[in-house]
């Protein structure tokens, strides 16, 4: 039952914007309300019920912000986490210029506001907070309670405290009750009158007042609330105690400098290129979605626990981490990247191998199957990163992993020269797939590499033979003479029905059986739709050179099968359905870099200023793009769009470094 009244709850809705400092997470909507926040990992759990702020005008109802009382304009102060919401009273003269942000060393985050008079009369107001949480996604064993030596409200659950509290005014109610019950603190919030119940259980919602006194014609005063997270009382105790050293604005202005420092400390200066704001927006961006402790990064902010309408965003894919660490990388963030490498080599399986995701601490998260992609991509990430910083010591960690890894490889390649079949990078399909081979390929190749740095000949002398395999059976196998392309893949598992109709029409199929011996399994020989991850032959894994014949034959075919006619950008693959079968943004940025490497950079400046014309009005970046209209259509923001955006601005701007020339062969 109460996963029922959860789910019933939980609407499936993308952030206009995101704060936080890596180890808190908030996302906001475009009005300002914060609608959900993860802690003490960005990716578990979610605790926030409702977070609403209003204010009272003399003896009025509650003008809360989150509703239709107020018109808002946003905004991310330059170059940094920190989101500005202005909001002007639609019936009032009030204007209030609201701050979001998250201390970047506290588990503290702050709602800094500016309130102020721009009418003829003077406004006596009281400012009110109604909140409730959903601790650890759970409506169950939680307590709320006022604090009266902080004058907070206190909710938690076992050892997962959060405490709220505002500074600067003197406390004027307070009020706990049960959500959706009548001891619910929401109307009489609204009413402006709060009757004193110091605590409650199970589902705790809790309002606090505050007097702001009056505010004369032309006046504004500002005002700060705080929540604190912490695993206890003493802990959240503290954390308010040190809020209240400082005057929020003085936290502001701390805050903004660290993120601005942050961005000039870490990011490689880009030789006479003026910074794209996007760029800087993508670095800010891959950060807060990157844990502080591992260094493991989500695909993209949770919003479907309950997975009602895809598997979830809200973990650690090894492929999607990897690109992200490779772009943070280029853009001169080695210790990000470093970190997230030693994440996944302690992760990894014992077999060599690594699973399809990960909760952040390490945890195996839900799956569905293999990704042998991943740990090709992951070997590829090791020796991205030592050929940026010719790190020995992080050649020596990272060792036994990466021989580990390339063994596996090795090991798990079939009488046709490709990789062992597993789920392909978009994971709805289970053959050999030309990507997955491209990946063991450029795994295999970069581990031979980092082999041969070590002096460890016959280890790099035997992944490399075994790189020219697969490579081999790439070309023989992944190739079609009469598509004149490269197919999807080979070996593709179906059901019994796809299986009858391949053989009524005199395709190539087989059966086989489960790894029990029980259940019969059906496979058709060669799966030739088109798919755009074709292109990862070229970026990142070059296993051709991009003028090569066959991969221009190949992109001719990607765009003209995989074009959105009706609003732009390229989909992912001919028949896709998913979320009505969008075009992507990564599929997109990818072919701007092959047009990049093949000398067509008018055509790649096109593709990049299209994705970026996605865009929300913050420059977050999504999933897809409405196939139609265009804008955001699913999933904001997602790493690895924010990863191939920074692949891409380098690319155009000749400054990608595991870019080649284009014209060069690739070297085997």
């Amino acid at each position: 039952m109460v996963g029922k009244i959860n789910q019933a709850t939980t609407r499936l809705e993308m952030p206009e914007a995101i704060i936080g400092n890596s180890r808190m997470l908030a996302l906001l909507k475009r009005n300002g309300e914060i609608f959900k926040l993860f802690w003490p990992r960005i990716d578990y759990g979610q605790h926030l019920g409702r977070f609403w702020t209003g204010l009272r005008f003399g003896n009025s109802p509650t003008k809360w912000f989150h509703l239709g009382e107020w018109s808002s304009s946003q905004r991310y102060l330059a170059d940094t986490n920190i989101l500005e919401t202005t909001l002007t009273g639609l019936s009032s003269q009030l204007s209030v210029t609201q701050w979001d942000f998250v201390l970047p060393q506290q588990d503290l985050l702050a709602r800094h506001y500016k309130i102020e008079n721009t009418g003829g009369n003077s406004e006596s107001i009281t400012f009110f907070l109604y909140c409730n949480f959903e601790i650890e996604e759970s409506i169950l064993y939680d307590g709320v309670y006022l604090d009266f030596a902080s004058h907070a409200l206190v909710f938690f659950r076992r050892d997962v405290y959060f405490a709220v509290a505002g500074c600067g005014y003197p406390l004027a109610g307070y009020q706990c009750g049960r959500r959706d019950t009548a001891t619910d603190p929401y109307r009489e919030a609204t009413e402006g009158t709060l009757w004193g119940n110091r605590d409650s259980i199970r589902h705790g919602a809790g309002s606090l007042a505050w007097d702001l006194g009056e505010v004369r014609p032309g006046e504004a005063k500002t005002f700060t609330i705080y929540l604190a997270a912490g695993h206890g009382e003493e802990e959240v105790r503290a954390l308010l105690a040190v809020a209240a050293t400082r005057g929020g604005s003085e936290w502001l202005e701390d805050t903004r400098q660290y993120w601005l420092d942050w961005l000039q400390a870490g990011a490689r200066t880009l030789e006479g290129v003026p910074a794209h704001p996007a760029y800087n927006r993508s670095l800010l961006a891959m950060k807060l979605m990157t844990c502080r402790e591992t260094g493991a990064s989500i695909a993209a902010p949770e919003f479907d626990p309950y997975y009602q309408a895809c598997g979830g965003y809200g973990y650690c894919w090894p492929r999607d981490a990897v690109f992200v660490a490779a772009a943070l990388d280029e853009a001169g963030y080695h210790q990000s990247a470093a970190q997230f490498y030693n994440f996944a080599a302690k992760i990894q399986n014992k077999e060599g191998d690594w699973r399809q995701r990960y909760f952040l601490d390490g945890m195996p998260a839900p799956f569905w199957g293999k990704q042998i992609d991943q740990t090709g991509a992951v070997l590829w990430g090791y020796w991205h990163h030592y050929s940026l910083t010719g790190d020995r010591d992080f050649l020596e960690q990272i060792w036994f992993s990466l021989a580990a890894a390339a063994s596996y490889l090795t090991e798990h390649l079939e009488a046709n020269g490709l990789p062992s079949p597993s789920f392909d990078p978009w994971e709805d399909e289970y053959l050999q797939g030309t990507y997955s081979a491209a990946a063991v390929c450029a795994g295999l190749k970069a581990a031979s590499e980092l082999a041969a740095v070590k002096g460890n000949k016959g280890d790099s002398d035997c992944w490399l033979a075994a790189s020219k395999t697969v490579r081999e059976g790439i070309l023989k196998r992944q190739w079609s003479e009469r598509l004149n392309r490269f197919r999807r893949g080979v070996n593709r598992r179906v059901y019994r029905d796809t299986y009858e109709r391949a053989l009524g029409r005199g395709e190539r199929a087989f059966t086989g059986t489960d790894p029990t011996g029980i259940y019969q399994t059906y496979f058709i020989g060669e799966d030739e739709r088109v798919d755009a991850a074709l292109l990862g032959l070229v970026f990142p894994f070059a296993v051709l050179d991009p003028l090569d014949d066959r991969m221009e034959a190949t992109v001719r075919a990607i765009e003209e099968k995989l074009w959105n006619w009706g609003a732009g950008g390229l989909r992912r693959y001919e028949g896709d359905n998913y979320r009505e079968g969008n075009p992507w943004l990564i599929t997109t940025f990818w072919l701007s870099i092959y047009h990049c490497l093949a000398g067509n950079r008018t055509r790649a400046r096109q593709l990049f200023n299209w994705c970026l014309s996605q865009a929300n009005q913050h420059l977050l970046l999504p999933e897809q793009a409405g196939k139609d209209s265009g804008g955001p259509a699913w999933v904001m923001p997602l790493n690895w769009s924010h990863a191939m955006f920074i692949f891409t601005h380098l690319a155009l701007h000749g400054q990608l470094s595991i870019l080649k020339n284009p014209g060069k062969k690739t070297d085997y």
